[in-house]
């Protein structure tokens, strides 16, 4: 019975998100905070065809949460806050959204997770050759994506840029 009720709890945190009801609910099951309006380096509202691309949004990794130990699923690892990093708001579908991180100091091994407008997690370690992560959307609905960048080692901090594309020449 108590699985149910995780399940239950998750769901409900869900349609809650997408319907855009409250300033802030909390993905008890994460850890993660989850929904509202708040994340560490602001809310960015974006249109399909949105210019200049990318955008850019100077981040610092690292946190003390182990995203490893969350069970968010394949790839989900690093340390991260418990705030999201960013959250993006997206107004219409997309054919396809990128997001990825590129280092400007510290040691460049980071990590992404990013929640989908739909609830489901995906993740990212190192992508095109790279210590540099990247999570593509394709056919991305509208909604709210929740974006951390985490540190692969715990305590670094990396400064860098977490970069939102449509453009599929765009990665590390």
């Amino acid at each position: 019975m108590k699985h149910r009720n995780i399940g239950y709890r998750a769901g409900l945190a869900a349609a809650l998100l997408a319907s855009g009801y409250g300033a802030t609910a909390v993905a008890q099951v994460t850890g993660l905070t989850l929904g509202g309006r708040e994340a560490n380096y602001g809310v960015h509202a974006v249109t399909p065809g949105f210019q200049p691309d990318p955008l850019n949004i100077s981040v610092v990794s690292g946190g003390e949460v182990d995203a490893a130990t969350l069970g968010l699923g394949p790839g989900c690892k690093g340390w991260v806050t418990r705030r999201p990093d960013a959250i993006i708001q997206l107004s219409a579908t997309s054919a396809r959204l990128r997001f990825y991180v590129t280092p400007t100091t510290g040691r460049p091994d980071t990590t992404l997770i990013v929640n989908h407008a739909n609830g489901s997690w995906r993740c990212n370690d190192d992508s095109w050759g790279s210590l540099s992560p990247t999570v593509d959307v394709n056919h991305a609905p509208p909604g709210q994506y929740f974006v951390w960048v985490g540190s692969y080692h715990q305590g670094d901090h990396v400064r860098g840029v977490l970069h939102l594309t449509e453009l599929s020449t765009n990665h590390p």
